[in-house]
């Protein structure tokens, strides 16, 4: 009797291996035959799932905001205030451990590479338009503007190097998020 496959969940698993493979390697280690073996995988398995390697790229782009959308929704509830539900967001989107570290020195990788393929910088902007919603849903409420969206993601990328780079330790990361949230939120005394 034929073995049966969940196409959808080896999918999943293979774009899993190509991400943790990014992280470690960068996007030269990208190909079908390095994600087939992390994968632990045939290449012909990978061919299988994907018809090129971007279109697996593409994939493992859509899985990694897949898993950050599950992390924040995890972590925010509709009963959240709106200032601590930014923080959630900002502190999810900054490498200061684990998943969020893991996803943005992927996403820095990606990054490397979008300014010369138009489908890789779509995916990623799919990120920075969901972060700018969420920021600006929970903004509206409170007077403020569009721009304050703006200005919270320019504060996340100019964290998030330092971070990666260890120019900057997370406490100090965290500090510069919840100074800049106290002036956006009008709470500074004085």
């Amino acid at each position: 009797m034929p073995r049966t496959v969940d196409l959808d969940a080896r999918r999943r698993e293979i774009a899993d291996a190509l991400l943790h493979l990014v992280e470690e390697r960068g996007m030269a280690a990208a190909s079908m035959r390095e994600t087939a073996a992390a994968a632990g995988v045939s290449l012909g398995a990978v061919q299988r799932c994907f018809a090129t390697r971007e279109e697996m790229v593409l994939f493992a782009l859509t899985r990694i905001n897949e898993r950050f959308k599950a992390r924040v929704l995890a972590a925010v509830s509709p009963a959240t205030a709106p200032r601590e539900a930014i923080r959630t967001l900002i502190t999810e989107m900054l490498p200061l451990s684990g998943p969020g570290r893991a996803d943005a020195r992927v996403a820095l990788a990606f990054l490397g590479v979008a300014g010369g393929d138009a489908q890789v910088r779509a995916a990623l902007a799919v990120g920075d338009r969901g972060a700018r919603e969420f920021f600006t849903g929970h903004l509206a409420g409170l007077g403020r503007t569009p721009v304050d969206a703006t200005r919270l993601l320019a504060l996340i990328d100019g964290l998030r190097a330092p971070l990666l780079l260890g120019y900057l330790s997370p406490a100090d990361a965290l500090a510069a998020v919840d100074a800049h949230l106290d002036e956006l939120f009008g709470l500074l005394a004085g």
